[in-house]
């Protein structure tokens, strides 16, 4: 079973135990070709939990997304959306990324769930000194952050135009690179174009991975489940400060914060559902 296959199952799962709040809004970006976070757009719940998800998987795609109309999905229910998460068409997956997300924030906040909000994604790997990285999904920030360290870092992307080679990091099309780091982060962008699975053959010799990115508000299960050992998503604080940033092209700034999910310290979606009475 694939991993959107796998979402499917366990959010129609949570669908018949739960009332999933509708869609009360979508938002996109402004039109800005300059703007850092104009890659990023919202689904927003009748009971405002917030799905993060990426725009910008092609150009065409961003293009499309930037027209929506958010009174065509005003009242549906983001399980309508989710059902695309196994479409080849990546307008709808993209889509369907941000209910996933929205509903599994929704799920996090009924349940209780404890965030932990002290310990970062990256530090949770124990990047030691003669640490190779890999990096699946050209991250800059994340990249600055390691080459910091001194680190040598091989990073993985789909794009030739982003090959490149500095001085302790490279960036290569190959994926069998990755056989030579032993601790490895991948974007969530993995998960939106069903590139996981395959990826996660050749990290077969890695202590610790870790799936990470503003889009990464989805439940761990089917990541936990392949063996990545950490998640680390963002959470909105500030429903009404980050909307109005994302419209405008803004930095999300204190209207979010970063979280970490670890394997070791997660049961299951089952597990949680026992704290709604």
């Amino acid at each position: 079973m694939t991993i959107s296959s796998e979402y499917q199952v366990i959010l129609n799962d949570i669908a018949k135990r739960v009332q999933i709040p509708l869609i009360k809004e979508i938002i996109v970006p402004a039109v800005d070709e300059k703007a850092k976070k104009s890659n990023f757009a919202a689904i927003i719940l009748e009971d405002n939990s917030i799905g993060i998800f990426f725009v910008a998987l092609t150009r065409e795609v961003k293009k499309e997304i930037l027209k929506i109309d958010s009174k065509e999905y005003k009242d549906i229910s983001p399980m309508d959306l989710v059902k695309n998460f196994t479409s080849n068409n990546l307008y709808k997956k993209s889509l369907s990324m941000g209910a996933i997300n929205a509903i599994s924030q929704f799920f996090f906040k009924k349940t209780n769930f404890s965030f932990d909000h002290t310990s970062d994604s990256l530090g949770l790997l124990n990047i030691y000194e003669k640490d190779i990285v890999g990096m699946v999904g050209f991250f800059p920030p994340l990249v600055k952050k390691i080459e910091e360290r001194g680190n040598k870092l091989v990073i993985i992307e789909l794009k030739e135009d982003l090959v490149k080679k500095e001085k302790n990091w490279v960036v290569t099309l190959d994926p069998t690179n990755l056989e030579d780091c032993n601790k490895v982060l991948l974007t969530s962008t993995t998960i939106l174009n069903d590139t996981i699975d395959d990826i996660l053959k050749f990290c077969s010799n890695a202590e610790k991975t870790s799936i990470i990115g503003p889009t990464a508000g989805f439940l761990p299960d089917p990541l936990f489940k392949r063996g990545i050992n950490v998640v680390g998503g963002t959470r909105i604080i500030n429903a009404k400060g980050f909307l109005h940033n994302i419209r405008n092209n803004i930095r999300w700034g204190s209207t979010t914060k970063k979280y970490s999910i670890t394997r070791e310290n997660y049961s299951d979606y089952l597990e949680l559902l026992k704290n709604i009475h």
